[in-house]
């Protein structure tokens, strides 16, 4: 009789460690579950709501600038009509650009949060969010180079001087950090 006796209980510690470690094998994958398209959207929302990188706006802001100092740089109206058909030209292509690096930004997140992507569909999704900001970073710096094309060396030795001042008032103003801010800087790199 011991021998069927051994027999039943091995097989219900068995069974009871069948039942536990089923229970968390089960547990295991509903965590491992990709989000939900609720939570998804949310992380999407959430990450299109991001603030940008101030150094997008540093071209843009520049130029403005420039157009705005055009008296006091001696800028000719065809100067100037050249500058602003640079600087919205660039706020079209920023645009265009913004959304496409929001956008693989987006398709990236969704790839990272998805535990069932291949991790080297995450790198190529990633890269290519890396190569979107990339090009939106290049047209602001090519966009300040035209504008700066149009200027006459003196006109643009004096605009960099002022603005290059202008950079150094902010930052030593009494209560300032030693270190302007990172929208203040002088370059967008």
């Amino acid at each position: 009789m011991k021998p069927i006796r051994t027999i039943k209980r091995g097989l219900c510690r068995s069974w009871l460690i069948a039942a536990f470690v089923g229970t968390g094998a089960v547990s295991l994958a509903v965590a491992a579950d990709p989000p939900s398209e609720q939570q998804m959207q949310r992380l999407l929302d959430s990450a299109g709501q991001a603030t940008d990188r101030p150094d997008h706006d540093f071209a843009a802001n520049s130029i403005k600038q420039l157009v705005e100092q055009g008296d006091k740089l001696g800028l000719k109206k065809d100067q100037i009509e050249k500058i602003t058909a640079i600087r919205d030209q660039y706020g079209q292509t920023r645009g265009r650009r913004e959304a496409a690096y929001k956008q693989s930004e987006m398709e990236a997140l969704k790839l990272i949060h998805d535990r069932h992507s291949s991790l080297a569909s995450v790198e190529a999704a990633v890269q290519k969010a890396d190569q979107e900001h990339s090009k939106l970073r290049m047209a602001g710096i090519m966009a300040l180079r035209e504008a700066g094309d149009v200027l006459a060396p003196e006109q643009y030795s004096q605009w960099r001087q002022s603005h290059a001042s202008g950079q150094v008032a902010r930052s030593t103003q009494p209560g300032s950090s030693v270190e302007p801010a990172e929208s203040e800087r002088i370059a967008p790199h």
